[in-house]
Order: structure tokens, then sequence, then C-alpha cells
């Protein structure tokens, strides 16, 4: 279901790549529009702020133009002619249409001598100031070019329409530029129209020319003034040739309705509807407004093949990757859905794997938490199942699991959930019914483990195998699928201990050992580094003369954080976890020591015992750091037992036989430690050179009590003896024991009816010592 859900979203997921790509050709080529958009725009403002700069500058030569012509009037000493006048515009280059002209102020006592003179420059003898009348003051014409002006018209004329305008001008004290104008005078006519401006500037002498030059009384001399059309100031600076360009300009400077001055191509409709930028010139006391814009619309100037082809390619990759997006997913949760069913259903057995157990696990809790009912968890594992692997090869291993798993399903009931591990182990998930409780389980446990050992026939073999069983509760012993199947693992581990073939179900006690265990794991790591061991010296006497003949070293832990740790306890641990060959070559190291220190105090020690793990014996490096110790610390290797467990010999029989006879033929003494718990056999001993034989404390502990025990003691010491064996008697604790171990012949024994183990430091004083040494030195 999970993957039909999956591949609902993969075939959407065809469209949001679809969307999503053309969605990518829609932004770009959206950005490459507004970037071309944006270009066209700032290139038509940067136009616009070229041709208003231009303009400006036209006006600013016409004004320089002026200046010039103010300039020649001012200098000259007599009047200057209307031929000087002409040459002296003539030479100036003007590059344009324009009209210039010079208007003499005369005083009223001065127009009869004025006008004579003027007739006589002029050599007309018609010319008078007009119109007539009597004024404080004429403001007459006198040169012009190159237009023939109506010489002697006099602008301060209330019949001239601009005479006001002439006044405040002639008072300005610099320039001042007309509103658009035409000017009314005969000879002007057809120079002048509505779009023509006039540029004035009044001539003040300074006083010491006054003297004989015509002024009033603050030294105004006359005006000069120029008159250009707007079409002609533009063709002046070249901004007509621009046929990209249009343009608008209206003076602003007064309220009212404006008059536009636009080239001939632009249309007004242009200007309601298209985009364009508005700049301002501000020149002799007038507000012009510049508009300008492309002639053509913006959307005509955008390269549109540059905006389309990123819509087309997104467009056509979109559609690639979909229908490649669409075959592949199709493949891909194809190929999904058949991984989906390796999860979930071992290859080998059929069974539900691993991972499929806990989702099925979570979801059995998930199901009964609000129902108040329980989940069973069992861990399965069979025992010995690596012997059959070995002796018979993988093939027939795996073939015995699959008829395990086929036989489990067949014993289950219905609502059971079995599955596969891995290795030799399965798992049986199991949620309470009406007709079910907890004491069904053990029945259901007992009948599991009788059916799995029932014997099975494979590959024309056949093959017996039991079983261990842990059971781990939801939710008392776990809310979750890890923590259910981590502690029914614990459980069945526990079972193994029991002996093998039976169930245990997990209870919290179990979750305290192994977070004890935890602990003692992480503090033995600490104490390795910082050396908080110590080694403790336990005598072993001769049984009859009960004189020391040899001690015995024990390990010692007392931890700041877990206190007084057992050897029972965190010894086993360390073998777990591989930390027992770091520590075994601290206790070898330690005990060395301790021999080189007694010797160099004077006291004589016997022989020191050193237990010794399989991992220690198995490593290939045992051997030589042996001999490496006895050099450093040139110890005489007969001060040196090692006791080796039986079980080693069981394991690896010839590899280690060989490496106790290189041992031996050092000198150092060997022990069969703990004998008698394990698969005890007398048969492997006469090959191997053992000196001593070390029956474990539980056959001791009871041998006045039990008559077995007694029996069984009695018989290791005879058989013993018969191989040339010497019996060590561990755990002598009371008197009793001591006198039927003496009856049985035992040689040697170790206990606290003779001494407790005892710290380095308290050799020399423990009595036992002291007699031994008072023995071997009797002066």
């Amino acid at each position: 279901m999970a993957s039909s859900q999956h591949y609902v979203k993969s075939k959407k997921m065809h469209y949001v790549i679809l969307a999503a790509v053309f969605l990518c050709g829609v932004v770009t080529s959206s950005t490459i529009y507004l970037e071309e958009y944006k270009h066209i725009s700032f290139s038509q403002k940067e136009e616009g702020i070229y041709f208003t700069e231009k303009l400006n500058d036209g006006l600013s030569q016409q004004a320089l133009v002026l200046s010039s012509i103010a300039s020649l009037i001012s200098s000259s000493k007599e009047d200057v002619s209307p031929e000087h006048f002409t040459r002296y515009l003539q030479n100036l280059s003007i590059q344009f249409d324009a009209g210039f002209y010079f208007a003499q102020y005369v005083p009223a006592n001065k127009k009869a001598d004025y006008e004579a003179k003027q007739k006589n420059i002029l050599k007309d003898d018609s010319f008078a100031i007009y119109p007539e009348g009597d004024r404080s003051g004429y403001l007459a014409l006198g040169l012009g070019y190159p237009d023939k002006l109506s010489y002697g018209y006099d602008l301060l004329s209330s019949e001239y329409r601009y005479s006001v305008t002439i006044s405040r001008a002639r008072t300005s004290l610099a320039y001042v530029l007309s509103e658009p104008t035409n000017i009314l005078l005969s000879g002007w006519e057809s120079a002048t129209g509505t779009d023509t401006f006039i540029l004035r500037m009044p001539i003040y002498l300074p006083i010491d020319v006054r003297s004989y030059k015509l002024t009033d009384k603050f030294g105004f001399h006359g005006m000069v003034g120029t008159y250009f059309k707007i079409n002609d100031l533009l063709k002046q600076n070249g901004l007509l040739k621009n046929d990209q360009m249009s343009y608008r300009i209206a003076d602003v400077s007064d309220s009212g309705s404006l008059v536009w001055f636009a080239d001939s191509s632009s249309k007004a409709s242009a200007w309601e509807e298209g985009k364009y930028d508005t700049q301002k010139v501000y020149f002799a006391g007038r507000e012009w407004r510049v508009d300008t814009r492309y002639s053509a619309d913006i959307m005509s100037l955008i390269h549109w093949g540059s905006v389309v082809w990123p819509l087309v390619i997104f467009g056509f990759i979109a559609l690639f990757l979909f229908f490649y997006m669409h075959k592949l997913s199709s493949a891909y949760y194809l190929a999904l859905n058949l991984l989906n069913k390796r999860i979930e259903t071992d290859e080998l057995t059929g069974l539900a794997s691993r991972y499929q157990i806990q989702q099925l696990l979570t979801e059995l809790i998930k199901n009964n938490q609000k129902k108040d009912k329980w989940v069973a968890t069992f861990v399965l594992n069979l025992d010995h199942f690596k012997t059959i692997n070995d002796a018979f090869g993988h093939e027939v291993g795996d073939k015995l699991l699959v008829k395990v798993g086929q036989r489990l399903n067949s014993v289950l009931p219905d609502e059971a959930v079995v599955g596969y591990l891995g290795g030799d182990a399965f798992v049986v998930l199991l949620a309470n019914s009406h007709e079910h409780d907890v004491c069904y389980l053990n029945v259901l446990a007992k009948e599991v483990i009788q059916q799995i050992s029932q014997s099975y026939f494979v590959d024309g073999r056949t093959l017996n195998i039991g079983c261990s069983i842990g059971v781990a509760m939801y939710p008392e012993f776990g809310k979750d699928a890890v923590t259910l199947i981590k502690n029914a693992d614990m459980a069945v581990y526990k079972a193994k201990t029991l002996g093998r073939a039976t169930y245990h179900f997990y209870d919290g006690e179990m979750g305290k050992q192994f977070t004890r265990n935890v602990r003692i794991e992480s503090r033995l790591r600490q104490a390795l580094l910082h050396e908080s061991f110590e080694l403790h010296f336990q005598p072993k006497v001769d049984i009859m003369t009960e004189r020391c003949v040899g001690m015995e070293a024990l390990l010692r832990w007392n931890d700041d954080e877990l206190g007084v740790v057992s050897p029972v306890e965190f010894i086993p641990i360390a073998e777990q976890t591989g930390i027992i060959l770091a520590l075994g070559e601290w206790v070898f190291e330690q005990a060395f020591r301790h021999i080189v220190e007694w010797q160099e105090q004077g006291i004589c020690v016997p022989p020191i015992a050193i237990n010794c793990s399989a991992a220690q014996l198995k490593r290939a490096d045992f051997l030589p750091n042996i001999l490496a110790l006895l050099d450093k610390y040139k110890i005489d290797p007969s001060l040196l037992e090692i006791e080796v467990t039986e079980s080693i010999l069981i394991e690896d029989a010839e590899g280690c036989a060989e490496l106790l006879r290189q041992i031996s033929r050092l000198g150092i003494k060997l022990a069969i430690d703990d004998f008698g718990t394990g698969y005890s056999s007398l048969s492997y001993l006469k090959d191997l050179p053992f000196d001593y034989i070390k029956i474990d404390q539980v056959f001791i502990r009871d041998i006045t009590e039990d008559k077995n025990h007694a029996a069984l003691t009695h018989a290791i010491i005879g058989l013993s003896h018969n191989l040339n064996l010497k019996v060590i008697a561990e755990g002598i604790s009371d008197v009793k024991q001591l006198i039927m171990l003496q009856e049985f012949g035992c040689d040697i024994g170790q206990g606290y009816l003779f001494s407790k183990a005892m710290g380095a430091n308290s050799m020399g004083s423990d009595p036992m010592i002291i007699a031994l040494n008072e023995k071997d030195n009797p002066n």
C-alpha cells in the first residue's frame, strides 16, 4: 500500500517537475524581458538627459553671443555702424538662423541730436524715433542683423506690446528670456512667429565712458537682444538628426495652458499612451519642460528573440524531463516494490525480516496501546547451531533454518507473527486475545521448545537441535519495538546461561544487571588507565605439614563509583569485552614487579600462580611477552606458575598442547584450574606437561556432607597421582574438610582455614611467610 501511495505521488511529481522547469523558463524570460525593458528605459532616459543638456548648451551659446555683442558696443568709443555690426556677426559664424539687434537708450533732451546722427549713419534723411510723442527716454532700434529692422522704433513706447517686458529686462542687470512670442515690427514678421523666443541683455556703461555716450543716470546705455526659433536652436546642436528620439518642449514659467513645441513626427496620442521622460531647463529667468521618448514604442525595441528563446528551451527541457522522469520513476518504483518485498521478507526463510518485524511490532503496540492489552515478544535462539554449520557446511545450516521457520509457523497460533532476525535467531510477536492470558505464554514456550527440538531430515541427514527462548512483555518491560526485542534478546541469553533448552521472561532485575554490567565495563577501562587494581596473594600449603609451598595472585578492584567489585562479577565482563587481554598483561607485570620488590626486601617467597584466560593463551604473542618479562625482571622461571581452565583444552587441544610444552620447558609450572566443573576428562592429561590439578571449591564445600562429592574428589586425587600430578584443593574452610583431604591423600590446600588473600605490603608480616623464611634461613 505504501508503495502504491508513493507511486501516485511520483505521477504527480512529473507534473510538478514540468511546472517547475517551465516556470524557470517563464522566470528567465521575464527576467530577460525586464532587463531589456529596463535597459531601453534607461537608454531613453539617458538620451533625454543628453537632449536636455544640449538644449541648455544651445541657450548658453546664444547668451555668449549676446554678451559678445554687448562687449563690442560697450568698448567702442564711437557708435557702431550697421556695416560694422553686420561684419562682426558674420565673423562669429553663427550656425543657425537667429536675429540680433541693439536698441539705443536716448534721453529726451538728446532725441534731436540722436536722430540727426542716425540720419547720417544710416544715410536716411527720414529716420526718426517713433511712435511720435514726448517721453522721458527712448529705446530706439539702431542696429539689426540679418533682418532690416524698423530702425528708430521705440521699444519703451506704450504701443509696443512688450514694453513692460523691456522695462523689466532693463533693470534686471542679467539675461532675460521671453515667453514664446512673435515680433510685430516691420521687417520682422517673416523672421518670427509664435515659436520665437527673445533673449535680452541690458548694457550699463562704467562712469568713465558715460561722458561721451548716451546713458541714463544709472549708466544704462541700451539693450542687445537675439530672437530665435526653437527648431533652429535644436538644429544648431544636432538634436534634430536623431530620428529615434521624439521631443516636445514647453515654457512652464507661467500658469496657464501649455504651448508645446514638438518635432513634426511626434503625435499627441503617442505622448498620452507611451512612456516618456521629463527634464527641466532653467535659463534666464524662465523654466522649460522637456519631454523626450523614443520615436518607436518601447515594446517594438525589445529583442524578442532573446526573451522568447529561454521559454522555448526550458519548455523543451520540461517536456523532456517530464517523459524521462515518468519512465525513470516507473522503473524506480517497480524496483522499490521489489526491494520493499526483500526488505520486508527474509530471502532465505520467507519469514518477516528484522525491519518488517520492527514495523509490525510498532503497529501492534500502537493498536494495543489504548486497549490496555499486552504484546509478547519471543526471541528464539537455536542451541549449538554453529556446530552444525562447522560440521556440515553453511548450505545445510541454511536448509535447517528454513525447516525451523516452517515448523515455527505450524506450531504457533494463526495470529502470531514469525520473523527471522539473522544467524540462528527467530522472533515471534503475539498480542493477547480474549481466550489467551499470560499463563498461556508459558505453555506455548514449552510447546515451541519441544517441537523445535524434534529431529529434522536435511540432505539425507537426520539433524537434532534444541532452542532457548527469551520473552519480553509490553508494556511492563518495553514500550517500543527496539526495547522489546533487545530485552527479549537479553532474556534468551539468560535462558542459555540456565542450561539451554528452556525459556526465560525478562524482568526488571535483568535490566538493572545489564545496566550495571555496562557501568562495570566502562569503569574497567578507566581502572586500567589509572591502574586502580591491586594484586592480593593467598598462600597454598602442604596438606600434611601445613607449610606454605606457593601463593596464588588474586585480582582485587575497589572502584571510586562502584565500590568493591568481585572478580566473579567483573572477570566475565572483561572476557566478553576483550579487556581481559590488557588486564592479563597488567597482572603478569605486577606479579613480576612484586617478586622483585620482595627479593630486594630479603623476603623469600614461594612460586606465584597466575590465572590465564583462554583469550590470552590464544594470542600469538603470549609466550614472547612472558619471555620479555622474565628477561626484564631477571626472575627465575621456577618462581612462576600458570593456571589455565580445561575449557581451552577442549576448544583447541592441539594448539594449546604445543604452547604448554614450550612454557613447561622454560621451567614454569602448569596447573589445570577449576577441574571438575566442565567436561572433565583425564584422558588428554597423559600427553600434556601439567604439574597440578586444582579441584574446584564447589566439590570441597560439600565434601563432608555429600558422599558423591567426596567420592568424586577421592577419585580425582587417585587418578591424578597415577598420572604423577599433584592435586590442589580450593576453598578449605574448616578442619573436617582438611582431615578428609588428608585421608584422601591430597597434596596441597588453599582456603580461609589457612589464610585469606593478603596485600603485597603485608607479605613481610604474614606468619606463614615468616615461618617459611625462618625455615629457609636457620641462622
